[in-house]
């Protein structure tokens, strides 16, 4: 069966997208994301933290979200190509792409790496070789994390949400011209990951007089100074500045229910 040219009028209406979110520890990522994305939410969760303290933490009585927990890189592909595990989600969590990279999958390697040692390098320079990254295995770990993504970006064709969360990291070294990017280990993932994304946004501590104020907010444009990408409509007061709502920003990028996406915005 071949390729079908489809007419712009027969295009099915699906309003999936594949967002990044980033910023500090601790600044509201995954409590507002919880609050404020559309349920049902399947969240997949890479870190060692109790989830059932930011779902309190959230306030929201009406959620509906069930977990998965990350038990091994093999796991989460299969997982993920397996599409019939997400039919009943509307938004897709992963909290966080950093550590998904930078501890679990890159210890999996390291692991793999020096159980294929001799057992002379193993007894000479066992933690060195357990810590130290070949380029095969950046390049395996580029290789995977590109697989994984193209994967989960799929359930975007399909109206799904898909979020990654991720933390901040200052200048890193895969564009040295970002004071602030995602922290992602190794150079071919990191260059190639944005072109998966429809948004990227830098989530940033709100506060007045002193005080912190949740939810925080999140900028999707810049000055050029950190990594950031708005697909879509654009709200009359820009997409930099604005208070994290995942439902709300969504709705503005594609003007939904017939307003106009700046009214949306507000």
């Amino acid at each position: 069966m071949g390729m079908k040219i489809w007419k712009y009028d027969e295009l099915p209406e699906k309003n999936g997208s594949l967002v990044m979110l980033y910023g500090e520890s601790g600044v509201g990522k995954s409590v507002s994301s919880l609050q404020t994305a559309e349920c049902p939410i399947l969240y997949i969760m890479t870190e060692p933290r109790d989830v059932k303290n930011f779902v309190r933490a959230t306030g929201r009585d009406d959620i509906d979200v069930d977990f998965v927990f990350y038990e091994g890189w093999d796991s989460l592909i299969e997982f993920t190509l397996d599409h019939s595990n997400f039919e009943k989600y509307n938004t897709i969590i992963l909290d966080s792409v950093s550590h998904l990279i930078s501890i679990n999958f890159s210890d999996e390697i390291l692991e793999e790496s020096y159980e294929a040692l001799d057992a002379k390098k193993k007894a000479d320079k066992a933690m060195t070789m357990r810590a130290k990254m070949s380029q095969e295995g950046y390049g395996t770990l580029a290789t995977q994390m590109l697989r994984f993504t193209n994967a989960i970006s799929k359930l975007t064709q399909s109206g799904k949400v898909v979020i990654f969360l991720a933390r901040v990291e200052s200048n890193p070294k895969y564009n040295r011209s970002y004071s602030a990017a995602p922290s992602l280990k190794g150079q071919e993932y990191s260059k190639n990951f944005p072109g998966f994304f429809d948004f990227i946004g830098l989530v940033e501590t709100r506060s007045k007089e002193g005080l912190t104020i949740y939810p925080p907010s999140v900028s999707f444009e810049g000055d050029g100074s950190f990594m950031a990408k708005w697909t879509g409509l654009r709200p009359e007061g820009g997409v930099a500045n604005k208070v994290l709502n995942v439902d709300k920003i969504l709705k503005a990028s594609r003007g939904s229910n017939g307003k106009k996406a700046a009214e949306v915005a507000e």
